[in-house]
């Protein structure tokens, strides 16, 4: 009996440790991606930077399987996807670390203004009274979205000695018990924060999440963090909001669009911090998400196992409120 090989694309960076545990199936032909090659492939491996849709899944005739190395999955039409019986797998667990490290780097920027310290240090001149600071214990920190990530930044939040409050409709009360965080609603949580950070993905339900009409909520001294995707926050509402000091200050890691264009008037807000989407921009993040999409494809060819599947169910992202009732 003849054994089917399995044609295998790698459409971005993938480390070199995964590849070797891939060529290790001798039922596995695996090629850099090229659109043309699309046809004949079985599967996909990719991050963020190929875009799924109905135009190039048309011509992915015998694709079975997309595997992408990331947490987010806004790149990807999964409706497309259902609609023509492809399975798509992502790795959530690879970036927890990396992006919650990131989100602490942005919120200790922030807090200790270390960016605008350090380039006037450079520039010749010693000065601390602009940069006085304020500790973060006894502080609120307020989080929304209370996954993988949100989870590990409310640790972190917590050795801090902050008290932790979060907002997140998916998630069981035990979740919140055991990490002694406080649940609230949305408009709490923006009343309460003194820094408010965002973990959540990108949908219909949490686009433009964070506009204008919240601004009024929030404190004055509020520091907005997001590390979760650009479409939560409504760009052009938060340069407003900048402008006339209804915040403190704004540290954002991703944008609307990517890359973020030199037209962006977040650039020129002195009080914002901006960053080329970093968060799971670590050696160590890379090659556990590598790692991870070469067992989920590998489980899945050799065992019919199918794990971290999307569209997820009954979390962010499977459907909006409205969807559900």
């Amino acid at each position: 009996m003849s054994i089917i090989c399995k044609k295998i694309l790698i459409a971005d960076r993938f480390a070199v440790e995964a590849l070797i545990e891939l060529k290790k199936n001798k039922n596995f032909e695996i090629e850099t991606y090229a659109e043309e090659k699309l046809v004949t492939a079985n599967a996909v491996i990719i991050r963020s930077k190929l875009k799924i849709d109905a135009k190039l899944l048309e011509k992915a005739k015998n694709l079975e399987v997309i595997v992408t190395c990331t947490s987010g999955y806004d790149h990807i039409d999964l409706k497309e996807t259902e609609k023509r019986g492809i399975q798509v797998m992502y790795t959530p667990e690879a970036n927890v670390t990396s992006a919650a490290e990131h989100t602490w780097a942005l919120i200790m920027t922030c807090v200790r203004q270390i960016v605008a310290a350090n380039k006037e240090l450079k520039s010749g001149t010693w000065s601390r009274d602009p940069y006085l600071a304020f500790e973060l214990e006894s502080k609120i920190l307020g989080i929304v979205g209370l996954g993988r990530i949100g989870q590990r930044v409310a640790r972190m939040a917590l050795a801090f000695d902050m008290q932790v409050i979060a907002f997140d409709p998916y998630q069981d009360e035990n979740v919140f018990t055991k990490l002694n965080v406080r649940r609230q609603s949305y408009d709490e949580v923006l009343k309460q924060a003194d820094i408010l950070t965002f973990h959540v993905p990108a949908t219909f339900e949490t686009n433009n999440m964070f506009n204008r009409s919240h601004y009024e909520s929030v404190d004055e001294h509020l520091i907005l963090i997001n590390t979760s995707r650009g479409a939560v926050i409504n760009e052009d509402d938060l340069v407003l909001a900048l402008q006339q000091k209804q915040i403190r200050m704004a540290a954002l890691d991703v944008f609307a669009k990517e890359p973020l264009g030199k037209e962006s008037k977040l650039l020129k807000c002195q009080n914002a911090i901006l960053t080329p989407h970093l968060g799971a921009y670590t050696e160590e993040a890379f090659l556990k998400a590598s790692m991870q999409a070469a067992e989920l494809l590998t489980n899945y060819f050799n065992k019919k196992l199918l794990m971290n599947s999307l569209p997820l169910k009954n979390e962010w992202g499977s459907m909006s409120f409205k969807e559900r009732t």
